[in-house]
């Protein structure tokens, strides 16, 4: 009888000092959009309900999925995401002068509250507060640590591509990806 009551102890005490993850809906997607329009995505990833960032990843070693667990103090920068709207995180609109942008583009949205947040996005565009929260995102989408590989998990690209489509169309100024050829 001490013993169960021990472990129930222990899962309360546990529970109550874990951290809740305050957005819902949570995903942060890497694509391109092709001359004719379309969108290709190269990584999706979201936050399931257990706190747990699942990935998708299109990339060098094929098409997989990883599953991370998210720590409390990723939960908590995170959850920083919601003291503002994601606009606010933008810290300019325009490129620098003889500066190009070969990279892919970014897409994240949330649910927070009952409201929707969205927003297309080059790194270079935003502040170094949003830089840091996805730099803590991106050690684990990029790392592909073959002990984090998961099953196939249901995953409703052609939504996520209608989603990216809209917000594109108000994210106007984000530039065209910049060809670099190699002269010989």
């Amino acid at each position: 009888m001490n013993r169960i009551i021990a472990i129930c102890l222990v899962l309360i005490t546990s529970l109550l000092n874990a951290q809740n993850l305050k957005i819902k809906d949570f995903k942060i997607v890497d694509y391109e959009i092709t001359d004719t329009g379309i969108v290709e995505i190269s990584t999706h990833s979201i936050i399931d309900k257990q706190g747990n960032l699942v990935v998708y990843s299109d990339s060098w070693d094929g098409q997989n999925y990883f599953k991370y667990k998210l720590s409390n103090d990723e939960i908590e920068k995170l959850n920083s995401l919601t003291g503002r709207k994601l606009d606010d995180f933008i810290k300019q609109k325009k490129l620098n002068e003889n500066q190009f942008f070969a990279g892919k583009r970014k897409y994240i949205s949330f649910k927070h509250k009952g409201s929707d947040s969205s927003l297309c996005f080059i790194e270079p565009f935003m502040n170094d507060e949003f830089a840091d929260i996805l730099k803590l995102l991106d050690k684990k989408i990029y790392s592909h640590d073959k002990t984090a590989k998961t099953t196939i998990m249901l995953t409703d690209f052609e939504m996520t591509k209608k989603e990216i489509i809209n917000r594109e169309k108000t994210d106007h100024y984000l530039p065209k990806k910049a060809i670099i050829r190699q002269v010989k």
